[in-house]
């Protein structure tokens, strides 16, 4: 395995300790929220390493929730919840949390996720 793919899996396996979310790694899922979807990421070479490996990346996450007039109340409370558990269980850094919708119509935070390979 990989080591994008290995940091993949570390951000599924925390973003699952947050109760009542679930959580997609499949390009293309169609989310049942409130969920998480981890997306492709963004690679970093900072060195040379004698593989070409890259050295760190950089995860979008969209947190999703029902379109419903408590939509923006839940997003707010799950942001720090889903901060936390990547914190505290992969080795992750949450640099930024933006508003989004996803797809169209399901309200979201995209967060940006850095990781270290």
């Amino acid at each position: 395995m990989g080591s994008i793919q290995k940091a993949a899996e570390e951000l599924a396996a925390a973003l699952r300790q947050v109760p009542g979310v679930r959580v997609y790694t499949e390009a293309g899922a169609v989310p049942d929220p409130p969920a998480v979807l981890i997306g492709p990421p963004r690679l970093r070479w900072e060195t040379q390493a004698p593989d070409l490996a890259p050295t760190s990346a950089t995860f979008p996450v969209w947190l999703v929730v029902t379109l419903d007039d408590r939509a923006l109340y839940r997003l707010w409370d799950l942001v720090p919840a889903v901060a936390l558990a990547l914190d505290e269980h992969a080795a992750a850094t949450v640099v930024e949390a933006t508003p989004d919708v996803y797809h169209g119509d399901l309200p979201a935070y995209l967060l940006t996720v850095e990781v270290g390979l």
